[in-house]
């Protein structure tokens, strides 16, 4: 986890310019999420609805194009109240209109077994005069890792803060 956090922060450099020629926003960030699945049906099931669950993230991204960024999350989830799991969130995010993005995350769970998710997003965003970026993202999920693909809806608000 630390040598992905060095190659994301240190090794790559953010680009200089946008292609416009205007002054580039700051190539890192600071994220923090909630978020919670709004809609899920497991392999092989039915449709179980919202689940009752509540996932706090935080995270670090950067800048790796005026469009394209590098981030990684982390954080546990609750369901009911009840502690259920911890993971990380690598993740692309493409921002293809000022305040509308793609991000392209894995959700991996650490704890309490390992796993593999697709959780693929559309999100919007809004750049406010403070410097903070408020977000609104929603993201399909299936859980692929271990070989019972399920499906699930979730969403996500969040700030981010540039720096």
């Amino acid at each position: 986890m630390v040598l992905l956090a060095v190659v994301i922060f240190g090794a790559i450099p953010a680009d200089a310019q946008s292609s416009s020629g205007a002054t580039p926003s700051p190539p890192n960030y600071a994220a923090v999420f909630l978020g919670t699945t709004v809609a899920y049906r497991p392999h092989g099931g039915e449709h179980e609805g919202w689940q009752h669950d509540a996932t706090a993230l935080v995270g670090l991204g950067r800048f790796v194009r005026p469009t394209l960024a590098l981030e990684l999350d982390l954080g546990p989830t609750w369901v009911r109240g009840d502690y259920a799991s911890f993971g990380l969130v690598p993740g692309l995010v493409w921002t293809f209109h000022p305040n509308v993005y793609a991000a392209a995350r894995f959700v991996v769970p650490l704890d309490p077994e390992a796993n593999f998710v697709l959780f693929p997003g559309l999100g919007l965003s809004y750049a406010m005069k403070s410097g903070l970026i408020p977000i609104l993202e929603v993201n399909g999920s299936s859980a692929v890792g271990r070989g019972q693909p399920d499906l699930g809806i979730a969403v996500t608000v969040g700030l981010l803060v540039p720096f």
